[in-house]
């Protein structure tokens, strides 16, 4: 946005903000509608190297020869061109980002087959999740710096290529021992949603991220309007929730693996609960603390729930992917994914709507802060109906089954 907005270099706008953010949503419905075709593709494909490899093999090179021919518009000013070349590239962009993983997500329930596996997977995922964060927010600053911004771009590119195309030395075959399933779109979908352990688990994670991105979306206003910061600072925020989500990262692992995946689901959403609303009283000196420094200590405890957000999630969609062979006689892992995507992305779209609602309503400006004041309450509330709702997840049944397919 800020590159097509802004015009990087000359200063000249090559697409207006409307316009960027009507392509924006069509992009995100584009990535959306692939979720659940790309996984159908994915269960049913038949090949020598698998169902997932050759959506890795082909997706790699190809999302990155997207991404950067993102940033290369054919006119340098302001055009109906470029919003053209835009629209299509982003809906590419995003097409082809489910291609790679979907596929790639489905393969953990595949390599690692017992929960104490899956978690120790998803921990490691999720750690190169937040070094990815931090590569592409510090580096790519830098990179611009030292090489100008389409150097940056192709340095980035290089070396994400190599990042992508590592998972392509597990030899799937070794692994994964499942036929290529035979259900259509329609009736895949809908034996989906007849897992019920599976149902239970998407509705808590909707809420989860819902109630986590009014947060996300919240944040630079926290800085900027409650505390009067400047837009710099708002990085110093965001740091010390991923840096606190990392190093909860083992004992979210140790404690999953001795608890179990429900437990942990229900103590980080508990936590969001209880520390949500504590954003009310940002920009105040609260419990004798500077307004910073209570700030700061709120979006430290964020980030211990985060990083059960991060870690628990992806564990339990294997786990619950394994009754799928007792509801159809087929293993269709992509779909779980692909299904669960398709829902996040509505919900992420819902988070930003409900957001402005409460800027509109309330307010967002230091004279009128109660709309922002609000977003940790209503994020708590979403996440404690999750939470409610988890509470009927049928761990035993699903641990029953793990047990007699491993």
């Amino acid at each position: 946005m800020y590159y097509y907005v802004t015009g990087v270099g000359d200063g000249k706008t090559l697409v207006g903000p409307a316009a960027f953010g009507a392509i924006m949503l069509f992009g995100r419905i584009v990535d959306a509608i692939a979720d659940p075709l790309v996984a159908l593709w994915s269960d049913n494909l038949e090949s020598k190297r698998g169902r997932r490899t050759p959506f890795l093999l082909a997706g790699g090179i190809t999302y990155v020869v997207i991404y950067i021919a993102l940033f290369l518009p054919p006119v340098k000013r302001n055009s109906p061109w470029n919003a053209a070349y835009l629209a299509l590239f982003l809906g590419l962009y995003f097409f082809i980002f489910t291609v790679y993983v979907c596929p790639y997500l489905a393969l953990l329930p595949e390599i690692a087959r017992t929960n104490k596996d899956r978690v120790d997977l998803s921990t490691i995922k999720a750690a190169f999740s937040l070094f990815g964060v931090a590569v592409a927010m510090i580096g790519s600053g830098l990179l611009i710096g030292a090489l100008g911004f389409h150097g940056m771009l192709i340095v980035l590119g290089i070396f994400s290529l190599v990042l992508l195309y590592i998972p392509l030395l597990v030899k799937e075959k070794e692994y994964a021992h499942a036929q290529p399933a035979t259900l259509k779109l329609v009736r895949a979908i809908k034996t989906t949603f007849k897992n019920r352990a599976f149902r239970i688990y998407l509705v808590a994670n909707v809420a989860f991220w819902l109630g986590f991105n009014i947060i996300t979306l919240g944040v630079p206003f926290y800085v900027t309007v409650l505390l009067g910061k400047s837009e710099e600072a708002t990085a110093l925020y965001f740091g010390v929730i991923l840096g606190v989500s990392a190093l909860a990262f083992p004992f979210v692992n140790i404690f999953a693996k001795r608890y179990g995946l429900k437990l942990s689901m229900i103590v980080s959403m508990l936590l969001f609960v209880i520390m949500l609303p504590l954003i009310y009283f940002v920009g105040k000196p609260a419990v004798g603390l500077s307004k910073e420094m209570f700030a700061l200590l709120v979006m430290g405890i964020a980030g211990v729930p985060l990083a059960g957000l991060f870690v628990v999630p992806d564990a339990i969609v294997a786990a619950v992917s394994d009754l799928e062979e007792r509801l159809s006689g087929e293993r269709r892992e992509a779909m779980y994914f692909g299904t669960q995507g398709f829902i996040l992305k509505a919900a992420m779209g819902l988070s930003t709507l409900l957001t402005g609602l409460l800027f509109q309503l309330f307010g967002k400006s230091t004279a009128r802060p109660l709309g922002i004041q609000l977003t940790g309450v209503v994020a708590s509330l979403f996440i404690l109906a999750g939470l409610l709702s988890f509470l009927r997840y049928p761990e035993k049944e699903v641990n029953e089954v793990q047990l007699r397919q491993t």
